[in-house]
């Protein structure tokens, strides 16, 4: 498929808790909607500072170096977080509460990605949860090596009457090993101490000043994101190895994004199969990804 317009209609997912809106476009979602306290928990894309809501990242998570993807000999040019968000995703199985998409390999993603798949996003509600499933099919006779991940801002403050300094992050454990940042979208070698103290992450925007926080060793398959006792999120993600958490300083955003891969380090020019982080996929197989969004806490 190749790339659409963004405005095109929603699908409009709804319970009697929920209400979501999704674009075909990246198939990304664009509302996560509390229908009994009337509010709108993701971002809604102010192009001031970042005009997106909740990407899917694929092939690639964060940065190649150069920008370019390494193949037996050749190189491809591919962009930071990779093309499905920014290409046209085939509607299937649309129903009240759940729907499907899907993009294929094409000509057009040949040029950048050498390599056939099939990626499936499909998007489930369960009374209060959302969950986000991600299929990488390989149909071919070789090993298909990629990232996928999930990008959902959520907005930071949660409701406008509450100050941003009293949101915290709590994680299922103790995560006490160094992190890792980025320096121009790149891996840096050095390894950085871990702000989550307790189990707790206090928000504040100087956390971001150096870009992303990347937890490449992150014990917690769950955490919640908490403005009160009684109003938080909670994501559930141990499908996904990786956690990165970003904002812009001074946006009203965050972003908790699990990952399956990750920047290539700074000084990694070798072929793609090899770099760090990244997922292999056997010859005509699969492999299933799945996060969830829940309201409340853990």
């Amino acid at each position: 498929m190749t790339s659409g317009n963004k405005a095109m209609p929603h699908i409009q997912l709804q319970n009697q808790n929920l209400r979501v809106q999704i674009n075909s476009f990246g198939a990304e979602m664009h509302s996560f909607f509390d229908k009994k306290r009337n509010l709108e928990y993701l971002w809604q894309a102010n192009p001031d500072y970042w005009a997106r809501h909740a990407p899917v990242l694929f092939p690639i998570i964060g940065r190649l170096v150069d920008d370019r993807l390494c193949h037996q000999g050749k190189t491809y040019p591919l962009t930071q977080h990779g093309f499905a968000r920014d290409m046209m995703f085939e509607r299937h199985q649309v129903n009240e509460d759940s729907v499907q998409f899907r993009l294929h390999s094409s000509q057009v993603t040949l040029l950048k990605f050498p390599f056939d798949f099939e990626l499936i996003i499909d998007y489930q509600l369960y009374a209060k949860q959302i969950k986000i499933s991600h299929t990488i099919r390989n149909p071919q006779n070789t090993p298909l090596p990629a990232s996928i991940g999930g990008h959902p801002a959520f907005n930071w403050p949660l409701s406008p009457e509450i100050p941003k300094e009293k949101h915290v992050i709590l994680f299922e454990q103790e995560e006490n090993a160094a992190i890792r940042q980025l320096e121009n979208g790149l891996l840096l070698k050095a390894r950085f101490p871990n702000p989550v103290n307790q189990q707790q992450l206090v928000l504040k925007d100087s956390l971001f000043e150096k870009d992303a926080l990347i937890f490449d060793q992150i014990n917690s398959h769950k955490l919640t994101y908490q403005a009160t006792d009684d109003l938080s999120l909670t994501l559930r993600f141990s499908d996904f190895p990786q956690l990165g958490i970003w904002t812009k300083p001074g946006a009203g955003f965050i972003c908790l994004e699990p990952w399956q891969g990750y920047s290539s380090p700074c000084d990694f020019t070798g072929e793609f199969s090899q770099k760090p982080g990244i997922l292999i996929i056997p010859a005509h197989s699969e492999i299933k990804k799945t996060y969830e969004i829940s309201l409340g806490g853990v």
